[in-house]
């Protein structure tokens, strides 16, 4: 993907499109990725916002759409209990929304939480409004924090702030894993 957009430095709406498909693979890369080219005048934060909102939401409908389809396979459904199954609907109708914000904030909650609303049928217009409405807020809340720290970068270091931005996610994402090695209790092979 690196090497898509520095071929294409210069040419915004292609940039745009990859943000786009970004989102589907690494949202938070995607973010910080397009608000430094924007930082970077390489695209418009208006241009880089819309394809980056878009993808996510488009992103989320799929994850949904997966676990809708899922769920419609007999052979799936019933590697669950029905009564597990009763217990999902029934958190997943009361907290959509809290479902959803944790999805975002959490590392690697998003796709099990997104799946399970579509396996689990919570209403299609419900998840996509909520889901919409948080990446609406979400989105440029990381967005414009991230710009602000690449427009302070590449005043102060030029041409080097690609690579003080890139070391800082790579601490960022070092320091959530260590914290999950911490917090988060190990499971044992013979748990299993």
């Amino acid at each position: 993907m690196e090497a898509l957009i520095e071929q294409n430095l210069g040419n915004p709406l292609i940039l745009a499109a990859l943000l786009f498909l970004a989102t589907f693979v690494m949202e938070e890369v995607a973010i910080f990725v397009g608000a430094g080219l924007a930082a970077s005048g390489e695209m418009t934060s208006g241009l880089a916002l819309a394809s980056l909102i878009g993808g996510m939401i488009v992103s989320d409908w799929c994850l949904y759409g997966m676990g809708a389809l899922a769920g419609r396979s007999r052979l799936v459904a019933g590697w669950v209990p029905q009564d597990k199954l009763d217990q999902g609907r029934l958190l997943l109708g009361r907290s959509t929304f809290m479902a959803g914000l944790l999805a975002r904030i959490v590392p690697w909650l998003l796709f099990p939480v997104f799946v399970a609303s579509g396996f689990l049928g919570v209403g299609f217009r419900r998840f996509a409004l909520v889901n919409t409405a948080i990446a609406v807020v979400y989105i440029p809340a990381i967005f414009y924090g991230a710009f602000g720290i690449y427009a302070a970068l590449i005043s102060w270091l030029g041409n080097w702030a690609w690579l003080a931005g890139a070391m800082v996610l790579i601490l960022l994402l070092w320091a959530v894993r260590v914290a999950a090695r911490r917090y988060l209790p190990e499971t044992d092979a013979s748990d299993r």
